[in-house]
């Protein structure tokens, strides 16, 4: 069991012990967090960064998924058909008060808990549910999801992202004396891999390191490569042989080896990060440093642009605030509940929400103004959820859209 965090012994008041939250008086019930965890690590940290946050008991619920997981179909989206009971961890009572999950795969578990445990629990949902919204008490959502205004979904613009200071401190203690002989700036370069739409193949991999290059010579200093678990092999040789700067490498590997990438943080003075990892640029925009986005070239499947014209069929970004009504707008909402279409995804968007906050910049575009000091997300979400609680106790969303269709 994974406890992120115990309130005091008999459901007493305590107070607060974050940062920012010094003084501030937890409820006096004892509460209990479920977090959803599945098999993608950036997923799994925003779960746990809020359940850390609020500072009640947690407990990880690790997942295990079926093939007919991804099936957009029911009966297949139902929990007894998504999940691998031999794999997963067990999901009974006593229940939670808050079940925190994200992605689609996870929506039809917390949906299955709040059912069996009588509609008490209250769910918070990350990213882009393939469901009504209205069948969860708050969703979180980021600038890529382009959901719709909702009264149950908080737009931020990056992925949740919260760090130990101390963990990144650490670091760079530990790996400060490798990087001593590489002169500054040290600009690191944060390379994902191909995820649709984006690619990144070998031709793709030689231009991003002749835009480093170009970077080094106009900003001077050298560059710390570090490469992730997408990165295909063949890129990763093509980028560590064409960066000509002083630099240090990190190739991942699957392996348990020693990685520099807390201390990249740290220790970096400015950022490149490939545009198709949303965690990545999260991590380096929450450092307030300069960010730059490396744009890959993006390639889609005739499946693909079949369901996007699907999806702009049925009024694209149709929802409350949208002025999208009438008969259109009642087939998108049934066919979102039923799981048979979802919202869009647009790291493009992304990407420019962050320019406009001068949070990042294009590869190749100079920096007119320092980046602003990144901002406290992560209490901004937990105050929503908090507030939850607070309006109505004992009370849950229990009668959402999924249970009329069942």
């Amino acid at each position: 069991m994974l406890r992120v965090g115990v309130n005091a012994p008999g459901g007493q008041p305590r107070v607060g012990s974050d940062r920012e939250g010094r003084g501030r008086l937890e409820t006096s019930k004892t509460r209990r967090i479920w977090v959803l965890a599945g098999d993608k690590p950036g997923d799994n940290a925003q779960c746990l960064a809020l359940a850390a946050r609020l500072g009640w008991e947690t407990e990880a619920k690790q997942l295990a998924y079926r093939s007919l997981g991804r099936s957009p179909w029911r009966p297949f989206g139902e929990a007894r058909f998504v999940l691998d009971p031999t794999k997963s961890s067990p999901l009974e009572p006593p229940w939670p008060d808050l079940v925190i999950g994200c992605g689609r795969r996870s929506v039809p578990v917390a949906w299955e808990i709040r059912s069996r445990s009588g509609g008490t629990v209250r769910l918070v949902q990350f990213g882009r549910p393939r469901a009504d919204l209205d069948g969860f008490d708050l969703v979180v959502s980021s600038a890529q999801y382009l959901l719709p205004e909702h009264p149950k979904v908080l737009h931020l613009v990056l992925p949740l992202q919260a760090f130990d200071p101390n963990v990144r401190a650490r670091a760079a203690a530990e790996w400060a004396p490798r990087f001593e002989g590489l002169p500054r700036p040290r600009i690191a370069l944060l390379v994902g891999g191909t995820a649709v739409p984006f690619v990144l193949d070998v031709p793709a991999a030689r231009r991003l390191a002749e835009q480093v290059n170009a970077l080094v010579r106009a900003e001077g200093g050298s560059v710390l490569i570090s490469t992730s678990r997408r990165t295909p092999e063949a890129s990763a040789r093509a980028i560590c042989e064409g960066v000509e700067a002083p630099v240090y490498v990190h190739r991942w590997t699957p392996a348990a080896e020693p990685n520099p990438y807390p201390a990249y943080l740290a220790l970096a003075d400015a950022f490149v990060v490939t545009g198709d990892s949303a965690s990545m640029l999260a991590d380096a925009c929450s450092t307030g440093r300069p960010v730059w986005i490396a744009d890959l070239p993006t390639h889609r499947s005739l499946r693909s642009h079949l369901k996007n014209l699907v999806r702009r069929g049925l009024g694209g970004r149709s929802g409350p605030g949208h002025g999208n009504a009438g008969r259109l707008a009642r087939l998108r909402s049934a066919a979102l509940a039923r799981g048979w279409i979802r919202y869009s995804r647009d790291l493009h968007a992304l990407h420019e929400a962050l320019v406009a906050a001068g949070r990042a910049m294009p590869l190749g575009r100079r920096f007119d103004a320092p980046p602003p000091p990144p901002g406290n997300e992560v209490e901004l979400v937990a105050a929503r959820v908090r507030a939850l609680f607070q309006a109505f106790p004992g009370i849950s969303s229990k009668g959402s859209s999924r249970d009329a269709h069942r």
